[in-house]
Parts: structure tokens; sequence; C-alpha cells
């Protein structure tokens, strides 16, 4: 009888263990948008934490970056272009906000006009 109970229970904890993870966990989609006056550009941005990647999409100019996460922290996370180790964005977590970076002259430079404020998204459909 103990050994069927016991039976019993290891057979639930290695089946139920993130069997119903929620698929939220491990992607997360942004619209981005800078604060500036004269010039308003909007991104979408998928974080994939599954495959450690974040796509960028520039809906003003139709152009998309690929990023790999090189760093992850409580708040913040940073992520290289694949094809521009030069090029970064980083996010921070709970303020919601973004930044494209550049590496030029010895350190990191922004290059999106003013900080991307960031809201989280769900499907609608």
């Amino acid at each position: 009888m103990k050994k069927l109970f016991s039976t019993i229970i290891v057979s639930c904890l290695l089946l139920g263990g993130n069997a119903y993870a929620h698929i939220e966990d491990k992607f997360v989609y942004l619209v981005c948008e800078t604060q500036n006056y004269n010039n308003s550009t909007t991104y979408e941005l998928h974080l994939d934490f599954k495959k450690k990647t974040v796509s960028s999409y520039n809906m003003s100019s139709k152009e998309s970056t690929e990023y790999k996460i090189s760093n992850t922290t409580e708040r913040w996370i940073s992520a290289k272009a694949i094809d521009n180790e030069n090029e970064k964005i980083i996010i921070h977590r709970y303020v919601g906000e973004a930044k494209l970076q550049e590496f030029k002259d010895g350190k990191w430079k922004d290059i999106s006009n003013g900080s991307l404020q960031c809201e989280k998204i769900k499907k609608k459909f």
C-alpha cells in the first residue's frame, strides 16, 4: 500500500510540474512609442524568453531587427542585435521604458529619438 501511494505521489509530481504554465511567461508583446513631439515613432517588440530573442519592428520605416538577449536582471533586459554587435536594446521591466543604443567612440549612445514608452499588449482575437 505504501509503495502504491509513493508511486502515485511521484507520478503526480513528475507529470504535474510545469504542464499548466501560462504561455504569457514565455512571450511578451510590447508597443513602444517615442515621446518626441516633432517625430513620433512606434515600435512593436516581441520578447521570446524561451529562445532568448527580441524582435523589433519599426512601424514607420517598416524595418525589423532581431536581437539576442544577453543579460536579464530583475529590472532590465538587455539584448544585442544579431547582425550588428554595436547595436542593442535595453528594456526596463518596471518602468516600461526602452532605449535603442549604438556603440560609438568607445561608449553606448542612444540612437532612438528619446526614450521609448512601452505598454504590454495582449492579442485581440
